[in-house]
């Protein structure tokens, strides 16, 4: 079934409002997306390259009932929202949520040839396999009567404990109660140089001292670390981070 989903900040509760067929086909898009920093939404990627995947809540608002028009009912959202400073979205209108993007002949064919035949036949990740019967009986069991939306809404709780976590800086949450193998623990050990837009190089003896130095959140770090390049936006813009025995 058809639904409004919202995509919630939860570090200062802006949103992002969109429609779709398969929420969490659509959910899977937006942070396919997201963590590459290729959005559509310029204003939601920048949010989400600030404060983190964690801080971002995906939920159901709406179902459409069957015989409505997606987009009608997207667009009534979107009217009443498109414009507010908490809103991420940019146009009103739904069927222009690409307006501005266009794919040159050669990027769609391209974009048809890297598809074609990759999830068909024996490409198929599924190719050859059989989900046993007593396995279908209990997928069966566990969705009749329940909507395909249902529990996708985050409750208060949730809510307040995600807030409360970036308040106190632990944004990165998914690691409560885990430990990091060894060999992360060497990575992020080994000493580190960083050099400013002027020039000026400092060696800290791990990520997480340079870290703790600047303020900076791990996503940050990580990224200029392994694309060796400067720091294009944010208070550090124009740094450099390297390992120091890489170089």
């Amino acid at each position: 079934m058809a639904v409004i989903y919202q995509i919630t900040n939860m570090a200062n509760n802006k949103y992002y409002i969109g429609s779709a067929d398969s929420f969490a086909r659509r959910e899977w898009q937006h942070k396919y997306d997201l963590r590459r920093g290729v959005h559509k939404n310029p204003r939601l990627q920048a949010a989400w390259n600030k404060y983190g995947e964690e801080a971002f809540v995906f939920e159901i608002l709406k179902e459409i009932p069957e015989g409505s028009s997606q987009l009608q009912v997207e667009e009534t959202y979107l009217i009443q929202h498109v414009g507010s400073p908490s809103c991420y979205n940019i146009n009103q209108h739904a069927e222009l949520s690409r307006l501005g993007m266009k794919m040159t002949v050669a990027s769609k064919q391209k974009l048809s040839k890297n598809r074609t035949g990759k999830a068909a036949g024996e490409n198929h990740y599924r190719y050859g396999k059989k989900v046993a019967p007593e396995v279908r009986e209990k997928i069966g069991a566990a969705q009749r009567g329940k909507s395909k939306a249902a529990g996708r809404k985050v409750t208060e709780a949730g809510r307040a404990k995600i807030r409360a976590n970036i308040e106190a800086g632990r944004s990165h949450m998914h690691w409560l109660g885990r430990e990091h193998t060894q060999e992360a623990r060497l990575k992020m050990s080994r000493p580190v140089l960083a050099i400013s837009p002027q020039g000026e190089r400092t060696i800290f003896s791990s990520i997480t001292a340079l870290r703790e130095m600047y303020d900076l959140a791990p996503p940050t770090v990580d990224r200029a670390l392994k694309s060796g390049k400067s720091i294009s936006r944010g208070k550090m813009a124009g740094w450099v981070f390297q390992y120091l025995d890489t170089k």
